[in-house]
């Protein structure tokens, strides 16, 4: 499983970033592994983001209470109300084999995560 962190439906990196990954999904399939994109906007805004940007994989919202999933993976920006733009990778067994904080403005792209499932035991 891959988790993507993002700080907000419709800001240009993450529109960037989620567009990307929509268009690889085929290679995350090679792995069988099931992407997730995950930020603190609510279920209605989501819906209108992956609607506009054509995404056919699941946005969860961490809206209520208010990053309470991000806090549990370390990746809450509490003073910014968002969470960080962070990647997980999760094993079959529910173990974080791989994870990468990218700053904020930055795209981390999916090199990174294809190399971490790369490496997982099959």
């Amino acid at each position: 499983m891959i988790l993507a962190f993002y700080p907000a439906d419709f800001s240009p990196v993450c529109g960037d970033q989620m567009t990307l990954y929509n268009e690889i999904l085929p290679e995350f399939s090679k792995f069988n592994a099931e992407l997730m994109g995950i930020s603190v906007d609510g279920a209605w805004c989501h819906q209108a983001f992956a609607e506009a940007r054509h995404l056919h994989f699941p946005l969860l919202s961490d809206f209520e209470p208010k990053g309470a999933v991000a806090r549990k993976y370390g990746v809450y920006r509490s003073a910014d109300g968002i969470c960080e733009r962070a990647l997980f990778v999760i094993d079959k067994k529910g173990i974080i084999a791989w994870s990468f904080c990218s700053p904020i403005a930055v795209n981390p792209g999916a090199d990174g995560i294809l190399e971490a499932l790369g490496k997982l035991p099959k």
